[in-house]
């Protein structure tokens, strides 16, 4: 064998040496790796497990909140007993909503409001729940106050004890609110923010509101006031948060605005109670379509 030969050889040995160590490296840290990942995996499956088990505890919570919230707020049939001819069409953004029916009778005298509480889930339920408290208190300690006087009332109640331990309120509720006078056949409207829509036949009439968000001083340009509206058999009253004007849907994907809602109202507030029900369920759901929901969802129609 010559010199250059052997020389090759050592060449070909030395090569196939550094080959096997770069693989004897590579399967050492591939084991290596296998074992990190295997690891891994068991660590993932126990932090699933956890935020599982996490997770069921906080929508148990919440689920359960929902039944101390349905306590607070009217609900279908509690309406229909102070007026017969009524419904809600309610759907909150999560389990428990920002949004809110009120109701209180004494003698002959009906109130209801509907409200629309900052933000919405457990913040604004919870919210909801402290202006329900404070709207009862009111209605107990000033008999037969008119809708203006219980939202002014129920305004420094907020400012009193939702500032406590803040220099800026940030809480706040919208709403609407009747008082229904059965024995005199009087009804007066107030509202913050929120509107009162009166139709009889094909005549819509539209009380805004004034722009005066309770709780909150620095966002209000007008003063509530009480409007005494005059009424016939059968006209319908209709009282909503802005979650069904603010849901984005649609073939262009758009709000449905109020606008769109009031002639939608108007175009079925000749149906029965239970159809304009169902036809309001309809158009939202249509509207909607595959898109998530913006906002909680309230609307209360009521025929008198």
């Amino acid at each position: 064998m010559t010199e250059s030969e052997t020389q090759y050889i050592q060449k070909i040995e030395k090569e196939l040496k550094d080959l096997k160590e770069q693989n004897s490296s590579q399967l050492s840290m591939y084991e290596m790796t296998t074992i990190y990942l295997k690891k891994l995996q068991e660590e993932l499956k126990i932090s699933e497990h956890k935020l599982t088990e996490v997770n069921k505890k906080l929508i148990d919570s919440i689920n359960y909140s929902k039944h101390i919230q349905d306590a607070f707020i009217v609900q279908d049939t509690v309406l229909q007993k102070m007026f017969p001819s009524s419904y809600i069409f309610q759907k909150p953004k999560d389990i428990v909503s920002g949004d809110f029916v009120w109701a209180y009778e004494h003698n002959s005298v009906l109130y209801l409001g509907v409200g629309d509480c900052t933000g919405h889930g457990v913040p604004g339920a919870m919210l909801s729940i402290f202006v329900i408290s404070m709207l009862n208190q009111i209605v107990n300690h000033f008999e037969n106050e008119t809708p203006a006087g219980i939202l002014v009332r129920l305004d420094h109640l907020m400012q009193k004890y939702l500032s406590q331990y803040t220099d800026q309120i940030r809480d706040s509720v919208e709403i609407s609110l009747i008082q229904y006078d059965k024995h005199h056949n009087q009804l007066i409207y107030s509202g913050a923010k929120r509107p009162l829509i009166h139709i009889r036949d094909n005549e819509i009439t539209s009380y805004k509101g004034a722009k005066y968000v309770l709780g909150n001083s620095d966002r209000r340009n007008e003063q509530v006031q009480d409007i005494v509206i005059e009424f016939q058999k059968n006209d319908m009253l209709f009282m909503f948060s802005d979650g069904f004007p603010d849901q984005f849907g649609g073939p262009f994907n758009a709000k449905f605005t109020s606008k769109h809602l009031i002639s939608v109202l108007a175009e079925n507030a000749h149906f029965p109670i239970a159809v304009q029900n169902e036809k309001i369920k309809s158009v939202f759901d249509n509207w909607r379509g595959e898109i998530g929901q913006t906002d909680d969802v309230l609307l209360v129609g009521i025929q008198l």
